[in-house]
């Protein structure tokens, strides 16, 4: 699991006294694996969590790390597959694309941010995180600053001197300007003689699985290897089985009925439900129709199913055409349980990156 959401949650359970190092990737021209706001966490041993790259890069960057960790400087570096003498060029590439990689020394200013970032993103609120990587001030490099969705400071790195007091005021007033540029979902921002990275961190994906027969794992196992966090639940007895759905953030014995007073049932972006029981998946139906604002709901069976499970629900028409059944991708066929797995996520995949 490559989302910053896990990173944050394996450095913070086995954070201690020891140097951390962060890379993370700032800025990006033609083409490249990550974009801005991927971040790799490199403990001084060289043990490390996340990818810069397609998996190329990443024993570079950690020889780096090392060397920012023993010097104390941090190292700001472009890896540009065109370039005939560079490293990245060196390794066959052919991406045609560069990527600049901030690397550096975790303080305890930065393990704040993080802690902050980490909180945020279990409360599934996004932010904008900037990142000095090029300034005249040496110090300004190590600099972070956290903004929400709506521009206002959340944490910072920055001292409380004049000269940072600044800085931090330019990016406060050119804020709203920054997130007309982030289309593409990376931005760099020139504030007096600092470079700034700006790139936007979403929480994970929250997925609901209604129902936890067999045929459940396979969904639960792809949802969570994407960093989806999955919730299963199932009243009846025998099925959604903790130990059948390990990857699973939450196993629940509940009716449809009790959903709703979890906290999670509302925030959820998607569900599928998979209980092969009309009875039960029009009781699912039901409780969606009256509290779920998901960008995904979809039914597993046929159209005719669909049809009289809603029926029997007695939802609106309005509700009724955004589920989507039968579940799952017309381009992706087959009847394993793993392949209607497949077809489920990757039409999910699809709705939610919208």
């Amino acid at each position: 699991m490559n989302h910053l959401y896990h990173l944050l949650e394996k450095y913070l359970s086995q954070h201690s006294e020891e140097q951390w190092s962060c890379a993370s990737v700032v800025t990006k021209s033609g083409s490249s694996y990550r974009w801005p706001g991927a971040m790799m966490m490199i403990s001084p041993w060289g043990k490390s969590y996340g990818l810069v790259s397609g998996g190329c890069l990443e024993s570079d960057v950690i020889r780096r790390a090392q060397k920012v960790w023993q010097m104390g400087q941090t190292d700001y570096v472009i890896y540009d597959t065109a370039d005939e003498e560079s490293f990245a060029a060196s390794l066959g590439l052919g991406c045609n694309g560069k990527v600049g990689v901030l690397i550096q020394a975790i303080s305890p200013q930065h393990h704040e941010l993080l802690t902050t970032l980490y909180h945020r993103m279990q409360n599934k609120q996004a932010s904008y995180l900037l990142q000095c990587f090029q300034a005249n001030i040496s110090d300004h490099i190590n600099h972070w600053v956290l903004f929400d969705e709506s521009g206002e400071l959340v944490i910072s790195t920055l001292n409380e001197s004049t000269a940072d007091d600044n800085a931090k005021l330019q990016l406060i007033d050119g804020f709203d300007r920054l997130k007309e540029q982030l289309p593409d979902r990376q931005s760099v921002h020139v504030a007096g003689d600092n470079h700034w990275a700006i790139a936007k961190i979403t929480p994970p994906k929250h997925l609901w699985v209604l129902g936890g027969g067999l045929d459940a794992e396979p969904v639960v196992e792809l949802a969570s290897t994407l960093g989806w966090l999955v919730t299963v639940v199932d009243h009846r007895v025998g099925y959604a089985r903790e130990a059948n759905f390990s990857k699973a953030k939450n196993v629940l014995n509940l009716m449809p009925g009790k959903a709703a007073q979890q906290g999670g049932f509302q925030l959820s972006d998607a569900f599928i439900c998979m209980t092969h029981n009309k009875n039960i998946d029009a009781d699912w139906m039901k409780e969606l129709a009256g509290a779920s604002q998901a960008k995904y709901i979809a039914l597993l069976g046929p159209t005719s199913r669909k049809d009289e499970v809603m029926a029997m629900a007695q939802v609106s028409h309005s509700f009724s055409k955004k589920v989507n059944g039968p579940a799952g991708s017309e381009y992706i066929r087959g009847d394993l349980p793993e392949s209607i797995a497949l077809s489920m996520i990757t039409q999910c995949h699809i709705a939610l990156q919208q």
